[in-house]
């Protein structure tokens, strides 16, 4: 088996989107991840500020909130280019558009949500073939928190 050339971040959920904390809320440990850290992480991996990322929101049942969230929290990291995309079916995941925009990124951010959403709608698509091909043949990030990590396995851990 070949060693893939990109890498995979699984985030477990919850991640620092450098939000305000909440009022009256005494911080005893660092469990949030200060300072955006995992965030700034992603961005370092797939290299720096300049490059573009696309964050898949399709997992989530509010997906241009979510969206929005990522964007203010990326642009904290000075991170400018980056795009959402909320695929919400399948005819969208065979959309000329998102797939050139696939082609063409530098990495991608799963949201979290519902993991099946993920397994359903990109399931035998071009984009997934393209994520796969370029996780493999390129330094390509694919990064995803709660839903979007769990859907990176070949079998997913679903409800209980």
């Amino acid at each position: 088996m070949e060693i893939p050339k990109g890498k995979l971040i699984a985030i477990g959920g919850n991640e620092d989107k450098g939000t305000e904390a909440e009022p009256n809320f005494d911080q005893k440990n660092n469990l949030n991840f200060f300072e955006l850290q995992i965030l700034s992480r992603v961005m370092h991996e797939i290299g720096g500020h300049a490059k573009h990322i696309e964050v898949i929101t399709t997992a989530s049942s509010i997906p241009k909130e979510v969206g929005e969230n990522y964007n203010d929290a990326f642009s904290k990291l000075g991170w400018k280019d980056v795009s959402a995309m909320h695929i919400r079916n399948r005819e969208d995941a065979q959309n000329p558009e998102y797939i050139e925009r696939i082609k063409k990124c530098d990495g991608v951010m799963f949201t979290g949500g519902n993991q099946l959403r993920l397994s359903t709608i990109f399931g035998g698509t071009e984009i997934l073939k393209i994520l796969h091909q370029r996780y493999q043949n390129e330094n390509f990030v694919i990064a995803g928190t709660s839903a979007g990590a769990m859907a990176m396995s070949n079998t997913m851990i679903y409800q209980q």
